[in-house]
Order: C-alpha cells, then sequence, then structure tokens
C-alpha cells in the first residue's frame, strides 16, 4: 500500500529561528571568541562547518521513494529493497551519511562537541521544507538510562530541538521513553536490526494520544529504531507520524544519489 503523501505547499518556508535558538548561537561565537573552533567535518580551524564541508553535503530530496525515502534510480523505481514499517507514514532523511557529515556526527555523538547540534540542524529544516513535511509535534528518538549514563546528553534531542526552533514546530520530549537498552545496531542486518528494537520503547497516551509526530534521529540505516518508535506511539494512540534523520546510510553504489554528490575526503588534523 502507497505511503500517503504530506500536504504540499506553494513555496517552502524559511522562518525566523525562535528566540532559544538565536541565543544559542550568540553564545555559541561568543565561545568561538575565546576558543577558536574546529571544523566538525575536517578539523580545520576557523568555523564549526566550513564553508567546503557544507557545499560537499550529499543532500537527498525531493526523488526518492514515497514510502522508504531511498533516493530512486535512473528508472525511477526503489532499489533499496526496504519496505515501509506500516507505523510509519513515510522515511525522509536530509544527507547521505558519508564524508563530512559523517565526521561531524561522530564528533556529536563520540565527541561531545554538542555546538554542532544546532548547525546540522539547519539540514534537518531543509529537507522538511524541501519534502514538505507537516507541520507536527517534533520528537525525538529517546536515549536509554544505560545511554544517558554512558553519554550525558541525546544527541537526536539536540538536533530535533534545532530543527524544531527553526522550523518554529512545537517541541516535546515527554510521551516516549526507551524502557529497555539495546545493543549497537551497528554491523546488525535489517532484520537482526527489527528483534533488536523490539519492544523497546513505550509510549504514554496521556502524552500522545491523538497527536501527530515528526520522529527525529540522527541516522538511518534500515529505519528500524524509527519503526520501532512508531509503532509504540500508535499504541499509546497517537495519529500519525512521519520519520526524519539528518543522515542516511547509503551503499557505495547509490554515492552519487543526493542532489549533491561532489563528496570530498576529510582532512586529516
Amino acid at each position: 500500500m502507497a505511503a500517503a503523501s504530506p500536504p504540499e505547499r506553494s513555496a517552502p518556508r524559511a522562518p525566523r529561528p525562535r528566540w532559544p535558538y538565536l541565543i544559542r548561537q550568540l553564545a555559541w561565537a561568543s565561545l568561538d571568541l575565546v576558543f577558536t573552533p574546529k571544523c566538525g567535518g575536517c578539523n580545520q580551524l576557523g568555523s564549526r562547518l566550513c564553508a567546503e564541508c557544507w557545499s560537499s553535503f550529499q543532500r537527498l530530496g525531493p526523488a526518492v521513494c514515497a514510502e522508504c525515502g531511498y533516493p530512486l534510480g535512473p528508472t525511477g523505481v526503489c532499489a533499496s529493497g526496504l519496505q515501509r514499517a506500516a507505523p510509519l507514514m513515510g522515511l525522509r532523511s536530509a544527507v547521505r551519511f558519508a564524508g563530512p557529515l559523517r565526521q561531524a556526527l561522530h564528533r556529536l555523538k563520540y565527541k561531545r562537541d554538542i555546538i554542532l547540534a544546532d548547525s546540522l540542524a539547519r539540514e534537518l529544516a531543509r529537507a522538511w521544507q524541501v519534502y514538505a513535511l507537516p507541520a507536527w509535534t517534533v520528537l525525538p528518538v529517546p536515549l536509554s538510562a544505560e545511554g544517558w549514563q554512558a553519554r550525558g546528553y541525546n544527541q537526536a534531542a539536540l538536533l530535533a530541538r534545532g530543527f524544531a526552533d527553526l522550523a518554529r514546530l512545537p517541541y516535546q520530549t515527554e510521551g516516549l521513553t526507551r524502557i529497555r537498552h539495546t545493543p549497537s545496531q551497528v554491523g546488525l542486518p535489517a532484520a537482526a536490526r527489527r528483534v533488536n528494537v523490539q519492544g523497546a520503547f513505550q509510549a504514554n497516551p496521556a502524552r500522545v494520544s491523538g497527536r501527530s509526530f515528526i520522529l527525529v534521529d540522527d541516522i538511518c540505516t534500515t529505519g528500524a529504531t524509527l519503526a520501532a518508535c512508531a509503532e509504540a506511539l500508535r499504541l499509546a494512540g497517537a495519529a500519525a507520524i512521519w520519520g526524519l534523520t539528518l543522515g542516511r546510510v547509503l551503499p557505495p553504489a547509490d554515492q552519487g544519489a543526493g542532489e549533491h554528490s561532489e563528496a570530498r575526503p576529510a582532512r586529516a588534523g
């Protein structure tokens, strides 16, 4: 069954960011005057993300599969072999997970470079416009208690907050909980990923019933985590859920399947 298409807009919206985003940007800029920033994509001194890394992002859309969000090939047919999980109305991603974006996300996720989140959230806001996704409540994929203890923050929540501020969308973190810590999905095939996260999330009907959400995560490989979250939200009475991720893992054969395919290797430093 084909996924429902999001409502069309006459033109992409570019709202002025909310004041919390602007205040954070001012705070980061003040820090940059004291501590020279390093580019999250290539480690070059001078900016949090340099212009060269920004320009090399392989941005996706709008020619993607209506259901799984995978870039369409020359024939216009989805070749991913993936199927949309029923709880999600559809899944979209902003940038191919490669090159400078991969480096920047690793810095955000594993090196505590949380300043990068607000900058990278600009790509989520751009994708929201390009795909004409609905103006629903933004909800991040939650982190487990063990994850919080190990990392101290949820990178998906930082990205989702920046995106919501940029797009002026409602934002909440309550209502969806990861009730079971799961091993890393890295290296697991699609079927094992689905089993790994099955039943790992729980939603509170008092917070989600009758509401519609844009569910945000940092990276999508098969969509198993987003589907498990959406299933929990649906069981709690959520009306509808779209999935939106910053990065999308694509095989090497599809490296040029974005709007910008002039990726370069990240500089060492």
